[in-house]
């Protein structure tokens, strides 16, 4: 399988380049000012429209969360190189598209966001004609939620639920489904919900200290991810079955 996975230096896409690799696929990773670690790196800056060709697939990891308006515009970007290149989709969207006020969230349930930063990324995946895969928050290599459980300076929010997913998992999950003809929306996290607070300790924080999510922010936007369970053989494990 011939695969282009954007952000090939980050957290996530790194780690698919990797597997991927690995597998024996032909890779393309995109880099912009980092350097790509696996894969045929392809230097772009996927705010401006570019062309693809001799791609099967195209998994679009890439964001910055500060930045709204790169969200939306590299995935226009990449939604349309992916189609003028006759190229599957898969784009990688967030459980922070719903309000967290109605959790657990299906495929089904509407969006809405109660931050800038998702509904960037609810605006983005409206240009996606492929697979949307939204998941939460992912840990498992040395990243941002590790090194936030590291700080002693950092308060955690003892109502904010999430479904913190290992990045191995995920990226494994995601190539199962490079393989398949899936469309539409699908969740993609692991099963046991915690609030940020317990996620802190059991990254290892000796004593985080726990406060209210405050107004303007989700709280409980656990996803329901049983679809993806039926469909995938990678089993995508929970925080606790990992640390225990």
């Amino acid at each position: 399988m011939r695969l282009l996975v954007t952000g090939g230096a980050g957290y996530l896409g790194s780690e698919v380049c990797r597997q991927a690799v690995d597998a024996g696929h032909d890779v393309v990773a995109t880099e912009l000012r980092t350097p790509a670690p696996f894969g045929r790196a392809l230097t772009v800056d996927l705010r401006e429209p570019f062309e693809l060709d001799d791609v099967d697939v195209v998994v679009h990891t890439a964001y910055v969360q500060a930045d709204p308006d790169m969200i939306v515009r590299s995935t226009r970007n990449v939604a349309a190189a992916a189609e003028s290149a006759g190229a599957r989709l898969i784009h990688l969207s967030t459980d922070l598209v719903f309000d967290g006020e109605h959790a657990p969230y299906s495929e089904e349930d509407d969006p809405a966001p109660v931050s800038a930063y998702g509904q960037a990324k609810l605006e983005a995946e409206r240009f996606v004609h492929g697979l949307v895969v939204r998941t939460s928050l992912l840990y498992g290599k040395p990243g941002p939620q590790e090194a936030l459980a590291a700080r002693d300076d950092v308060v955690f929010h003892t109502d904010e639920i999430r479904c913190p997913t290992h990045v191995s998992d995920l990226a494994s999950a995601l190539l199962e489904l490079a393989a398949l003809d899936l469309t539409g929306v699908l969740h993609v996290a692991a099963p046991e919900a915690v609030s940020r607070l317990e996620f802190a300790r059991l990254l290892g924080a000796r004593e985080p200290r726990g406060v209210a999510t405050p107004p303007g922010r989700a709280r409980n936007v656990a996803l329901d991810s049983s679809r993806a369970a039926r469909l995938l053989r990678t089993k995508l494990r929970g925080i606790r079955e990992i640390k225990r």
